[in-house]
């Protein structure tokens, strides 16, 4: 796990960004951003909070280090000094989120929320659909994914459910298939389970993520012993950060107990939201305009406006645990956006005046900063399987590449093309391979293009409308991070929650509410990072090998066609002895209305087309089951009947019996969605369909298995040669 974070952390920095529109100082921020993004990284659920310590405890400056314990509880606490005054500066590091509470004999998990002080009604709709992993007690990390509905099977309204969704719909896939599984991953019930996609850094200050304010806390802290870990202060003063925050405070409360003849405590707390008259925002204060202090709390404002750090005083919304007597306590808090939502977002540099103001809160001068220097270890790739196939498809899964933005994944398939294939680019941009001479005309063909949001307006404040570019459930994406594809790059961003989102009565937003925010706070500053209408996002990609020979990505939808392709190509060594004239095509647009091979179509009439494209199974515990009921392991699929064409029974016997032959179990089957190869039909082409089991498609966490793209690699290479 460490690696993976690491990687976030390095493709954070590596990230452009603009700087802010006032005037610089020498201070970057760009520690505070970093060690950010490894807090808010590191899961932390309420009673589960040993993640998160070990990486407080390691950010801390080795004076630090040397003096901090672990109470029975699990809070951790660092003493420096002696004597009287004796101050207390404290805060949580835990989050709200769920634990495993069931696992089925089909290998499936259930989850229950660990607390339950959210009010935002979206929360567990917010993990729906989305990467995850569960933390083992022996302390490993398992990947799996929170099941979401297949938009091919949920068409006439049945997926867009008016109601948000709730814990009773969060299931787990983590790529088992019975009871057995599971346990030989180590995983146990009442393990806590956690989003893997959890943050993202914008623009040069900010960061977004889960539990992103209650980090933001958390690091505060962390910087103040970074300045004051070895120098004297006045008495004493201990720094504690606490568990179980989110559930009754009893970690505070266990403090309270050890702590009890303290002169003063500091409270650096998370701002609850109110159930009536929150910001439609959940906005907390404003971002980049300093900490958060109770408006009746005169002494501590004075102090900051004295020493020219930046204070919100704010009203209601700072409270201390009851732990502590109001007489004794201070409440200071860091200012969020989207507040409770999995994109909480923070600016590094309201933390750091934070810290400043409880460095002189300890009798001592801020110290001088300068520029931090921090050098961050290249952009690599999590190993994978050292098997073709996933080393194939690995690079094509993480390109961004929305209908109408193809270049990148057919610059991608250039460069993985064997060596004596001649690839051809049309007007469209299609790539097509052609070998082998005599007998039929045949095509294969697979799309490259993938579902997406394009750019359509940058509003005055920052954020950018957007439209969707192929068919998929809103709420998937939003509260998530994506990557917008510019001239100058790639951009990060957010799918903002929509506006209310706390109060929200449905699932979906409504199209007008789905907004992409970078971070920034103008129309200017948004257009400085080179985004502009058109520019096309997709959400955060990687390859993720779960339990066996299953694997999970969003675009697996095509990408797995095309680096069938791909394989098969490699496979085939003498291309001019194949007995049929072949073309392999790989065609843009078939998202948005199959238009790379309605224009193949217009100019090219084979015999018969495959279209090496995802079966949309519903081997899943939340699809209609009445039909496309084709297991993940089952082997290649023959598409006999979809939405869009009908294989003659003769042909699907034929490509049957080609798969016996090399011992491969093809089953025939119906699906929703439509095929590149249909275009071709209405030019008399016989269309046959041909596809691996998909679970969970057109959603971030599409779930194949690799036995069953094996196979169909070997079948393809065989009907070149045998159909």
């Amino acid at each position: 796990m460490r690696r993976v974070v690491t990687l976030v952390v390095a493709l954070a920095c590596m990230l452009p960004f603009s700087a802010a529109p006032e005037a610089r100082d020498e201070y970057s921020g760009l520690r505070e951003v970093l060690h950010l993004l490894a807090l808010v990284n590191r899961p932390g659920i309420s009673g589960f909070e040993s993640d998160i310590r070990n990486e407080i405890r390691g950010l801390l400056p080795e004076s630090a280090q040397k003096l901090s314990r672990v109470d029975e509880a699990g809070n951790l606490i660092v003493t420096l000094g002696r004597g009287k005054p004796h101050v207390l500066i404290c805060t949580n590091m835990d989050e709200d989120g769920f634990f495993v509470s069931a696992i089925t004999g089909d290998g499936y998990l259930r989850v229950h929320r660990v607390t339950t002080g959210v009010t935002n009604r979206l929360f567990e709709q917010m993990h729906y659909g989305q990467p995850m992993i569960i933390r083992t007690q022996a302390g490993t990390r398992v990947p799996g994914v929170f099941v979401t509905a297949s938009s091919h099977l949920q068409r006439g309204g049945r997926g867009e459910t008016p109601a948000p969704k709730t814990i009773d719909d969060l299931w787990v896939d983590v790529g088992a298939q019975t009871r057995s599984d599971v346990d030989k991953l180590g995983v146990q019930i009442l393990d806590p389970a956690s989003l893997r996609e959890r943050s993202q850094r914008l623009g040069e200050y900010r960061v977004a993520g889960a539990g992103a304010q209650g980090r933001a806390n958390v690091l505060a802290l962390v910087e103040f012993l970074r300045e004051n870990g070895a120098a004297a202060v006045t008495g004493t003063v201990t720094v504690a950060w606490t568990v179980q925050g989110s559930a009754s405070e009893r970690g505070a409360a266990r403090l309270a107990r050890q702590f009890s003849d303290v002169d003063r405590v500091i409270v650096v707390a998370r701002t609850p939201l109110p159930r009536e008259g929150a910001s439609p925002k959940g906005a907390i204060g404003q971002l980049g305009a300093g900490f958060l202090a109770v408006d009746n709390d005169a002494k501590t404002i004075e102090l900051a406006k004295g020493q020219g750090l930046a204070v919100q005083p704010v009203a209601g919304v700072l409270r201390a645990p009851n732990a502590w007597p109001p007489a004794k306590t201070q409440v200071l808090g860091v200012p969020v956006l989207f507040a409770q939502s999995t994109v909480e977002t923070v600016d590094a540099r309201d933390l750091r005046t934070l810290a400043d103001l409880l460095q002189m809160m300890a009798g001592q001068a801020p110290a001088e900063r300068l520029r931090h220097h921090i050098s961050v270890d290249p952009m690599f790739f999590t190993p994978g399987s050292s098997k073709a196939l996933p080393e194939i498809l690995r690079p094509l899964v993480a390109l961004s590449a929305v209908s109408g933005a193809e270049k990148p994944v057919r610059d991608e398939i250039v460069r993985q093309l064997p060596k004596w294939a001649k690839p051809e680019i049309d007007e469209r941009g299609n790539l097509t391979v052609n070998f082998g001479q005599g007998g039929k005309d045949l095509l294969f063909v697979a799309h490259m293009d993938e579902i997406g949001y394009e750019i359509t307006n940058i509003a005055e404040d920052g954020t950018a409308a957007v439209r969707k570019v192929g068919g998929f459930f809103d709420y998937l994406w939003e509260a998530h991070p994506v990557f917008v594809q510019t001239a100058k790059g790639v951009v990060p961003a957010i799918v903002a929650p929509r506006p209310n989102y706390l109060a929200a009565t449905e699932a979906a937003p409504k199209a007008t509410d789905v907004a992409l925010y970078f971070g920034t706070n103008s129309r200017a500053e948004t257009e400085a990072l080179g985004v502009a209408n058109g520019h096309t996002a997709t959400i955060r990609k990687e390859l993720t090998k779960l339990a066996g020979s299953r694997w999970a990505a969003r675009a697996m939808d095509d990408r797995c066609g095309v680096a069938t392709l791909l394989a098969a190509l490699h496979q085939i060594v003498d291309p001019a002895k194949v007995p049929n004239r072949v073309t392999f095509a790989f065609v843009v647009g078939e998202e948005t209305g199959l238009v790379g091979s309605g224009f193949l179509a217009q100019r090219s009439h084979p015999a018969v087309v495959f279209a090496i494209d995802t079966f949309v199974s519903s081997d899943s515990p939340v699809d209609p089951q009445r039909f496309a009921l084709v297991p993940l392991g089952s082997g290649p699929v023959a598409r006999a009947i979809d939405s869009s064409s009908i294989t003659p029974p003769e042909t699907v016997a034929r490509i049957v019996a080609v798969g016996a032959a090399h011992k491969i179990h093809v089953t025939p089957s119906n699906t929703s969605g439509g095929n590149d190869g249909s275009q071709f039909a209405k030019y008399g082409s016989i269309v046959a369909p041909l596809s691996w089991p998909g679970r969970y498609s057109h959603s971030p966490v599409e779930v194949m298995d690799l036995r069953d793209l094996e196979q169909l690699v070997t079948l393809v290479v065989a009907l070149t040669r045998e159909f």
